[in-house]
């Protein structure tokens, strides 16, 4: 499955993004790899982390894991924030909540950039997908 952004999506979702720092380098770097999301949040979890394996899988790897068992198995109003966020896109508010409900639920090294870059990428795909997808990855 693709996990590239055009850069048209990239241009549309900064827009819509809170600003701070970190998310800032999140698009930055999804630009910087010609908006493959995996590539970057690797290169950036790397950057900060000298490392992009946890254990004997990748960091990637590992998170989408962990998260679809947190949203597609346990927690409706997650993946109900995530199918609002694709009707309002322009609601910051939810983007945010998804980013630190997503840091809070995952429990691994993730700041708000490298939750960006997942939030982006289930947005992609659609949480539906996102749920098949990776239950077929176990």
């Amino acid at each position: 499955m693709t996990t590239k952004l055009s850069l048209s999506d990239i241009e549309y979702w900064q827009k819509q993004w809170p600003k701070d720092e970190a998310t800032e380098t999140a698009f930055e770097m999804i630009l910087t790899e010609d908006g493959d999301i995996e590539t970057a949040f690797n290169e950036l979890f790397k950057a900060k982390n000298e490392t992009i394996q946890y254990g004997n899988k990748s960091l990637w790897e590992v998170t989408l894991n962990v998260l679809r068992k947190e949203i597609c198995n346990k927690n409706d109003s997650l993946k109900s924030e995530i199918k609002n966020l694709r009707k309002n896109p322009k609601e910051t508010a939810i983007i945010t909540g998804i980013i630190v409900s997503i840091i809070d639920k995952c429990q691994l090294p993730l700041d708000t950039g490298l939750a960006t870059m997942i939030v982006l990428w289930i947005l992609k795909v659609g949480i539906d997908i996102f749920c098949d997808y990776t239950e077929n990855d176990q």
